[in-house]
């Protein structure tokens, strides 16, 4: 009769070892034997020799269970403070790919080199699948060191035991605690008995959670779960032989003896005294067990801690158990026996029940070489499982080897027959239709490879015709990002993003005025104001304390050469308004030019999108408030990118163009207008990037154009530095000559040539990017309809004197739209660096800006052919 294979549950704990040996009989986990092995001296003693204590034990366990152990297999624990225990929500994905992700993660979680851990996941929750895509997954990673493993199997493979399961002991914990204390898995009507009680003591909404307490000699283990999709645990640096060095310094005991005085507590005269003397490692104990309660109890508001379960052989000290209850307020249990352990040979046995507390590590691990637990994650070296499989199927290898070589002894001897039919004629005449059908191949082989050749010139031509495509979305993620990082104060369950200490400053004032007054502006926004109250409005003080900014022109411009541009516009800046650009980068955009003993931009190669941003704030802090305000959320931009699947979600493979891709932010210049009015801006009317480009260009959404690459995000001609520029790159103004800065800003040009459909009456042209931008056109253009700049046949004629767009005076004559001696030509004939005259106003400061910074959208290089 064969035996039945049992699995050996195998606990090395400080003091002994605990072995439980369970079978499945008629499908009920039964317990068939057992063994206690106490250790000589407990391992952490100063004098002790764990290597060789912890080989002892094994050999005197395998003298009393040989027979067993060789058909059996066995599962061990290893202390969980060796491990590393992660539990991590994944996002949405698909699910072949969820192992991909999980190795990513475990990268990112796991402090050490992959190659020198084992490790091993399992899905806890989530995971339901929505169109090929699991959603709200949970997954559970365990690793540990490599080495650690590897010193506990050499224990096993000194004395020739085979290990199959390694499990950290407070996972063991949790397939104990959701086996025995929540009767989940199993035979299902064996419900009956254990520790679990009504659910009454719940409150509506919450999950009912219990506390496991496992406390060790050295450390104890602090698990709490539901049973089902909360599993959580943290180790705790203090056990029993805190509280027997304290009884060796109170006393004046050696270890020896403070170790039996504490486990004969409750036959000692000196009760009182031991109490005494480990009370204050008591109350750190108790300080630590409040701290992990509280802690879980904050990040888990929807579960509720019933009550606690007592282990480990420290429970035995009399008291103890009452003192926790007291201490933590909290049902304290500890078990006396396994209700739903079969095997009364063992689980009667008075040595059983007298070390009950210290087998439920044992008990988990049984229960998951049985397969009957939740957490089935196996640390067991891969190289070892491999080992193992290979080593199984010898035995069917040499029997399939054997009848093949008996098969071939059979067809050695039927070869003779065939043999003498060698010469038969036939085989001429089989070679020669095998000559034939091989030509038929080659024949038909050259004629495939011709249509593949053919099938891949269209596929390049219809690539071509899509060029751009996996671009489209560079643009509306880079409003949406870039929008994100505008400054605003917190409101209502937005936390806002003014949160560093120096931003604070600005909205967090006394009496909260600042949150007031972006209450106020919220509500102007959301209700508008009535005719009878414009005049209190318009002298209300809470603009001054208003922690936001007006944007009033957002544009863009590509440039080839990007260091070139910031070259001109630091020597520009600096030479009009004595101040320098590079001040407001960041410390590694900039470098120390100690010849002019000043900061400048950190040299630059190739192009990308120069962004200007125009607009004003009423906040007393001025451009303080724009330096910290605005221009250090738009430094870190990334943290407003954080999604990075969001482009993924619509593009396959798709990545996100801002991340990483933002850079040299600077303060163009902030001007005070003192008096202003509340409608009108001064010195903002006008793109400075286009009279740093180009006098005669236009482009802004303030009327003076449409933003360059809104429609199209991407410059045509491929990379940037592409002589074809930009679909944003706006030509001179009707009539002009183009500027020097073409050089770094290149016209825009139609890809084949001719007019591109710009005939009256065409909607869309109108300034928000479109094939053609307003005011520009093919060199063939000249006097067709909307190509003199009026962005669409519904708006007027430009007045006289205009560069074709909409209130823009032309630059003098003779400028060519391009940089006059002195500096550039602004629209109203003023130089940069000499605004407009400002105007008398309600007695209001407005502190209006100009924000500059560098976008390189990662556009990969497309041929076109260019006329």
């Amino acid at each position: 009769m064969a035996k039945n294979i049992g699995v050996w549950g195998v606990d090395i704990g400080q003091c002994a070892l605990k072995a439980l040996r369970l079978e499945l009989i008629d499908g009920r986990p039964t317990a068939t034997d057992f063994d206690y092995i106490e250790h000589a001296k407990i391992l952490s003693q100063p004098d002790a020799d764990p290597d060789t204590l912890i080989r002892e034990a094994l050999e005197k366990f395998l003298s009393r269970n040989a027979e067993k152990v060789k058909y059996d297999e066995v599962a061990i624990s290893i202390s969980g403070q060796s491990g590393l225990v992660r539990f991590v929500k994944l996002p949405p994905v698909e699910e072949k790919k969820i192992g991909d992700i999980v190795k990513f993660e475990a990268r990112q979680q796991i402090p050490f080199p992959l190659d020198e851990v084992i490790w091993d996941y399992q899905k806890i929750a989530g995971g339901e699948a929505v169109e090929g895509f699991a959603t709200d997954t949970e997954i559970g990673l365990f690793a540990m060191k490599r080495d650690v493993i590897s010193r506990y199997l050499g224990y096993f493979q000194s004395t020739r035991m085979e290990v199959h399961l390694i499990q950290m002991t407070p996972l063991a914990l949790v397939n104990f605690a959701i086996y025995e204390i929540f009767k989940k898995g199993g035979p299902a009507e064996d419900t009956s008995g254990g520790e679990e009680t009504s659910p009454e003591d719940t409150p509506r909404g919450k999950k009912r959670c219990v506390v496991v307490l496992d406390i060790g000699t050295e450390a104890s283990n602090l698990i709490i779960t539901d049973g089902d999709k909360v599993i959580w645990q943290r180790p705790i640096p203090l056990g029993g032989n805190n509280f027997t060095r304290a009884l060796t310094k109170e006393l004046k005991l050696t270890f020896a003896k403070a170790e039996h005085l504490k486990r004969n507590a409750a036959k000692s005269p000196e009760m009182a005294n031991i109490l005494k003397a480990i009370k204050p490692v008591l109350s750190d104990f108790v300080g630590e067990v409040q701290r992990s309660l509280g802690y879980f109890s904050n990040t888990h508001r929807d579960c509720h801690i019933s009550y606690m379960v007592g282990l480990g052989s420290a429970f035995k000290l009399p008291g103890l158990q009452k003192y926790l209850s007291e201490k933590l307020s909290l049902d304290v249990r500890k078990p006396t026996e396994f209700h739903r352990l079969a095997g009364e040979q063992v689980t009667k046995d008075p040595l059983f029940t007298d070390n009950v507390l210290t087998f439920p590590v044992a008990y988990g691990l049984a229960l998951q070489g049985l397969g009957l637990a939740r957490l089935t994650t196996n640390l067991l070296p891969t190289e070892i499982r491999t080992d193992r499989l290979i080593r199984a199927k010898k035995p069917y290898a040499a029997a399939a080897a054997a009848m093949l070589l008996l098969g071939v002894f059979g067809l050695a001897f039927s070869y003779a027959a065939p043999y003498k039919a060698l010469s038969d004629p036939a085989i001429d005449k089989s070679i020669k239709e095998v000559e034939a059908a091989s030509k038929d191949y080659s024949r038909q082989e050259s004629e495939y490879n011709s249509r593949i050749t053919k099938a891949k010139e269209t596929q390049s031509d219809v690539k071509l015709i899509i060029a751009g495509q996996e671009e489209r979305l560079n643009w509306p993620r880079f409003l949406e990002v870039q929008t994100a990082a505008l400054p605003r104060p917190p409101h209502g369950q937005d936390p806002g993003n003014l949160q560093d200490p120096e931003q604070q400053k600005f909205w967090k004032m006394e009496g909260d005025i600042g949150l007031r007054a972006y209450q106020w502006w919220l509500s102007r926004m959301r209700d508008g104001v009535r005719i009878d109250q414009m005049l209190d409005d318009a002298n209300s003080e809470n603009p001054k304390y208003l922690a936001v900014v007006n944007v009033e022109a957002f544009h863009t411009r590509w440039v080839k050469d990007l260091g070139k541009f910031l070259d001109q516009v630091d020597t520009l800046v600096f030479k009009e308004y004595r101040e320098n650009i590079a001040d407001t980068m960041k410390e590694d955009e900039r470098v120390r030019d100690e010849t002019q003993n000043r900061n400048k931009p950190k040299p630059l190669e190739g192009g990308g999108w120069v962004v200007e941003i125009r607009g004003y704030t009423e906040h007393e802090a001025g451009p303080q408030f724009i330096k910290l305000g605005l221009v250090r959320n738009l430094q870190q931009i990334d943290k407003f990118a954080q999604d990075e699947t969001k482009i993924s979600r619509y593009i396959v493979g798709g990545k996100d163009p801002v991340k990483g891709k933002v850079s040299h932010v600077f303060v163009y210049k902030v001007w005070t207008v003192n008096n202003a009015t509340s409608h009108l801006p001064v010195h903002i009317q006008q793109s400075y990037l286009e009279a740093i480009l180009g006098g005669g260009r236009r482009g802004g959404t303030d009327g003076t154009s449409g933003p360059p690459g809104m429609a199209m995000g991407t410059p045509p001609g491929g990379a940037p530095g592409d002589t074809m520029g930009a679909y944003g790159s706006m030509m001179a103004g009707a009539g002009g000559a183009a500027s020097p800065a073409d050089e770094l800003a290149p016209q825009w040009r139609p890809l084949k040539g001719g007019r591109a459909a710009m005939t009256p009456g065409m909607p869309g042209y109108s300034g928000s990017g479109g094939m053609i931008p307003p005011g520009t056109g093919s060199p063939d253009d000249a006097g067709a309809p909307g190509a003199a700049g009026s962005g669409g046949i519904s708006l007027p004629p430009p007045p006289t004197g205009t560069a074709g767009g909409i209130g823009l005076p032309s630059p003098p004559v003779g400028t060519g739209g391009g940089v006059a001696p002195g500096g550039p030509i602004l629209p109203g004939g003023s130089r940069v660096g000499q605004p407009p005259s400002t105007s008398s106003g309600s007695g209001r400061i407005r502190h209006e800006f100009v924000v500059m910074f560098i976008w390189r959208e990662p556009v990969p290089p497309v041929p076109v052919d260019t006329p």
